[in-house]
């Protein structure tokens, strides 16, 4: 009998024990830029140490940060090296955009349509899953599922049968690699595909088949998560961008599409976002939208570095009751499913 009462209490205690923090479960809603290529710089210390500390669930590495793939294989593993609970995300946005020192050149999306069949294509992004697994990534921001009238180089074409059969090659790539591929941008970025999220956009002209690789995607069981446009569609949501908007998030994409992946959001902090909506806002809007995972390139907010600021407008937000700790804890469940599918 006393055996049976000690192992019951035991089994409480490990339970208790490893019940996660609000603040750890926002922590895993983070995802961070930096300075730094190396172990010892500035400010890879300062992230490895948050790391270490819960206060981020990922980071974002760019140009800034890559010298060559064995000097980033380096730098991702001593990072990951610094997480000893839930995997850590480390990103990249590979997709032809921007060259990476020392990796395979990635064609844009729709030279890729107009050089390369899907054969080719398949080839080609293999080599490329390849090269980032080898050197830590395990998640990409790619492929752009945006249909696109005009020609756009990040866009495979305006036709939904060959921007899904050409985005279906690249996600397949990195899945074989363990690197997570977030499809970007849903619904359809529209003008912000071109200007780099510089002003808002509206898409005047929309219709209704640009959801179709999507709907394909999730068919198929390709999406695992989403980056979410911030552009204005009237006829989805008349008041609310993408981003803020949980008619989108919530009914369309999760609801009628039964997406149950994560979905992302990035340029928080750029002219796609009406200067009306303070930083702040914008975090809290796009929470109670459905977002659930944040992707900053710089550490620093303006008064604070970006993790601390994130982690005190979100608590702050819970004690007005302008978000909910439910909210928090579905993302954070969302957020672990996610994380055990990424290359550790």
């Amino acid at each position: 009998m006393m055996k049976s009462v000690l192992a019951c209490f035991l089994c409480f205690v490990t339970l208790y024990a490893k019940a996660p923090s609000l603040e750890e479960m926002i922590a895993q809603m983070i995802v961070i830029g930096f300075d730094g290529e190396k172990e010892g710089d500035q400010w890879v210390e300062q992230i490895a140490k948050d790391i270490r500390r819960e206060k981020i669930g990922g980071v974002i590495l760019s140009q800034k940060n890559i010298q060559n793939p064995s000097q980033l294989k380096k730098l991702t593993y001593y990072l990951k090296a610094q997480s000893s609970k839930i995997p850590l995300i480390v990103a990249v946005e590979h997709d032809g955009t921007t060259p990476f020192q020392g990796f395979s050149p990635l064609l844009l999306a729709h030279d890729m349509v107009e050089k390369h069949d899907i054969v080719e294509a398949e080839l080609v992004y293999q080599k490329s899953a390849q090269e980032l697994a080898s050197a830590g990534i395990n998640l990409n921001f790619a492929p752009v599922l945006d249909l696109q009238e005009k020609r756009r180089s990040q866009s495979y074409s305006s036709l939904e049968e060959v921007v899904t059969s050409y985005a279906n090659v690249f996600i397949r790539a990195l899945k074989s690699e363990k690197i997570m591929p977030v499809v970007k941008y849903f619904p359809s970025a529209g003008e912000n595909i071109a200007n780099d999220f510089s002003t808002e956009a509206t898409l005047s002209s929309w219709h209704f088949k640009q959801l179709k690789p999507y709907y394909d995607l999730i068919a198929f069981g390709g999406l695992d998560a989403v980056l979410i446009s911030h552009a204005m569609v009237h006829d989805l949501d008349e008041k609310n961008p993408m981003i803020f908007s949980s008619l989108v998030i919530e009914h369309l994409l999760r609801q009628k599409m039964h997406f149950e992946g994560v979905v992302f959001a990035n340029h928080l902090r750029t002219n796609s976002i009406s200067n009306h909506v303070a930083f702040k806002e914008r975090i809290i809007r796009a929470i109670n939208a459905g977002v659930d995972i944040f992707v900053f390139p710089n550490y620093f907010a303006d008064e604070a570095s970006m993790p601390f600021t994130v982690q005190r407008t979100i608590l702050d937000a819970i004690h007005k009751k302008e978000l909910s700790e439910k909210r928090i804890e579905l993302s954070y469940k969302r957020i672990l499913k996610f994380k055990e599918k990424i290359r550790d």
